[in-house]
């Protein structure tokens, strides 16, 4: 019988029936009593690693939530964004629009100026003005 007492080198072959009894009881206590405390460390161990297996779980669906909230505002901007290129563009039309009135405004103004500086300038206008003048001292 391997492991047995008796096959162990160092054990001694001269104990009595009595003694080796003691010392199987013993060695049955001690085997017990280590087999619980393996026991009691193993739940340790398992009631820790649950413990952070949920905060893992926590702390991943914390991560997941932001992760979502995140994008979700991302997407929210790149629309806004979108919506912001587009009115850009639409306003850049419509100054380009205005514009070219302003300028064809400013060249009717022009024109017009030009018009009524040269009708002041013209001899009809000076007369007119001379006759104005003198019928109202009339």
């Amino acid at each position: 019988m391997r492991g047995h007492v008796r096959d162990v080198p160092y054990a001694k072959k001269t104990m009595t029936t009595a003694e080796t009894k003691e010392d199987l009881e013993q060695l049955l206590a001690d085997l017990l009593e280590e087999a619980h405390d393996l026991r009691m460390k193993y739940e340790a161990f398992s009631w820790f690693t649950e413990a952070k297996v949920a905060e893992f779980v926590l702390a991943r669906k914390e991560f997941e939530r932001e992760r979502d909230e995140l994008l979700n505002q991302r997407d929210h901007l790149a629309l806004r964004l979108e919506q912001v290129m587009h009115d850009l563009g639409v306003m850049r039309s419509r100054q380009e629009q205005v514009h070219g009135q302003l300028v064809r405004v400013r060249k009717q103004r022009d024109r017009v100026r030009e018009r009524v500086v040269a009708l002041e300038e013209s001899r009809a206008v000076r007369i007119a003005a001379v006759l104005r003048r003198f019928t109202r001292r009339s």
